[in-house]
């Protein structure tokens, strides 16, 4: 408390300066940077004519590009002449215009102009006039070199077990000392089950925005409330771009089941869509993973891998709308449609058959893969089983009876009260598939896979049993 309101704050936000091109993006910061410099407007009054004239272009959004470059800098030491006291710099979502700027194919200009107006402004020979600077945002892009004149850096990642751990959303404490004040405590379950999850350092953590959103709009259900629409164009084109194997360990997250994966806390944009750890650090640190349980790598005892999960529901529908997009192309969006009514309604195998065939077949057509091997396809329909997940508990190779069932779907609702057990069989093109289809309801019997729905209070003559088998690009199915 020592230090509250005894520096002059400069605060700049690049949140919403994420432009189609590096021009437009010029002409937002002239804006959003002469909107600071009118905020200390006074400052100006002493300075020499020809400074004082160069502050007043930027204030009128009328200075020239290479103007921009010293305007952090410049605006630093008037404040600090002018209030005769260190300046405190707070800089948000510093990589917000650098991702779009990726994305829209501009990167490197967008790089340039960063590291000369961060550059500039937080050099170590500032530290006189400079108290402290903060800058938040997703990534650290270290091979760009965006920081390469600022070698006094304390960086604070989540992965990271110390000081800053807890300070990346609302802790436990925090949060039911804001349940108690705002006298909503019986909302503690919603808010655990919705924006709850995150591990940093050891410490469980909430996502604030979320749940202040959802306490003001308290009495209305809850829903998503915080998505990082920054970096949702660059995860929608490299999960698309990923090739089948990223789709698969989407899928199984989805499914609920855990990724074991390195992370890197210094992503390069050029790099992202060549490794799938860049793909995984990318998700992380956009907030839609929870890592935990940090082991080096069986394979190399220098490698650091963490646990992967999807942290809360909130997180979940936005992983949903990620596979959803990902299929929503021609027929396949139909496609999906008929899987879930299948499903819904009970309908015949040959509904659920044709499906699953055209589904596959555009599968094998977009990502050009020959043939699907079991564990893919199993992976495949457990990410479209993501979208039933509101009426069915979905459990995928989870013990049941004498063995491991493929998946079992176990109902939420009265409404649709039907159970159902998939079991998957993949043969050769010399192989008889109903051969295979009637090993696999035998499977399903002799290993009393339905003690599990049974247990969950599913009567067993409400429980289906289905057989997948597939052969090639040929999906057949047999139910019982």
């Amino acid at each position: 408390m020592a230090h509250q309101g005894q520096y002059p704050v400069i605060f700049i936000s690049f949140k919403d300066l994420k432009r189609d091109s590096y021009d437009h993006f010029i002409n937002a910061a002239k804006a959003e940077i002469g909107r600071l410099y009118r905020e200390f407007l006074p400052v100006c009054e002493p300075l020499p004519e020809a400074i004082r004239d160069r502050y007043l272009r930027i204030c009128q959004e009328e200075s020239p590009e290479h103007e921009l470059y010293n305007s952090l800098k410049e605006l630093i030491s008037h404040c600090y002449l002018f209030y005769k006291k260190p300046v405190i710099v707070l800089i948000d979502e510093y990589d917000s215009p650098m991702i779009e700027a990726f994305s829209k194919g501009y990167y490197n200009k967008m790089a340039d102009f960063m590291r000369s107006w961060l550059g500039a402004g937080l050099k170590p020979e500032q530290g006189q006039v400079l108290f402290r600077a903060v800058i938040t945002g997703i990534l650290r892009i270290a091979k760009e070199s965006i920081f390469s004149d600022l070698n006094n850096l304390d960086v604070a990642s989540p992965l990271m077990i110390g000081p800053y751990a807890d300070k990346f959303g609302f802790t436990e404490q925090e949060v039911s000392r804001i349940l108690t004040v705002f006298n909503v405590k019986e909302h503690a379950d919603i808010i655990r089950d919705w924006y709850n999850g995150y591990s940093f350092g050891g410490n469980i953590i909430y996502n604030p925005w979320s749940l202040i959103s959802y306490i003001q709009a308290i009495p209305n259900p809850p829903s998503p409330k915080w998505l990082n629409t920054s970096s949702n164009a660059l995860l929608y084109e490299e999960l698309a771009s990923g090739g089948l194997l990223i789709k698969r360990d989407l899928e199984l997250l989805l499914s609920g089941d855990e990724l074991r994966c390195p992370l890197s806390e210094n992503i390069t944009f050029g790099d992202i869509g060549k490794n799938p750890v860049n793909i995984w650090s990318l998700l992380y640190y956009s907030g839609y993973l929870k890592a935990d349980d940090p082991e080096f790598a069986d394979y190399d005892p220098n490698l650091l891998t963490y646990s992967l999960s999807i942290p809360n529901r909130e997180n979940f529908l936005a992983y949903q709308q990620f596979v959803n997009r990902l299929y929503e192309t021609g027929t396949m969006s139909d496609g999906i449609k008929d899987f879930i009514s299948f499903f819904l309604e009970n309908k015949i195998p040959s509904v659920l058959e044709q499906t699953l065939s055209d589904l596959t077949l555009g599968l094998v057509i977009v990502y050009n893969v020959a043939k699907l091997p079991e564990a893919v396809f199993h992976a495949f329909v457990l990410g479209l089983l993501a979208n039933l997940r509101n009426v069915y508990e979905i459990r995928s190779n989870v013990e049941a009876g004498y063995g491991r069932a493929d998946i079992l779907m176990i109902p939420k609702t009265r409404t649709y009260s039907i159970g159902y057990i998939i079991e998957f069989k993949s043969v050769k093109r010399e192989e008889d598939e109903d051969k295979a289809s009637t090993a696999g309801l035998v499977q399903i019997k002799d290993n009393e896979y339905m003690a599990a729905l049974l247990n969950a209070g599913v009567p067993g003559e409400r429980i289906v049993k289905l057989t997948v088998t597939l052969k090639g690009k040929r999906v057949t199915v047999h139910k019982e």
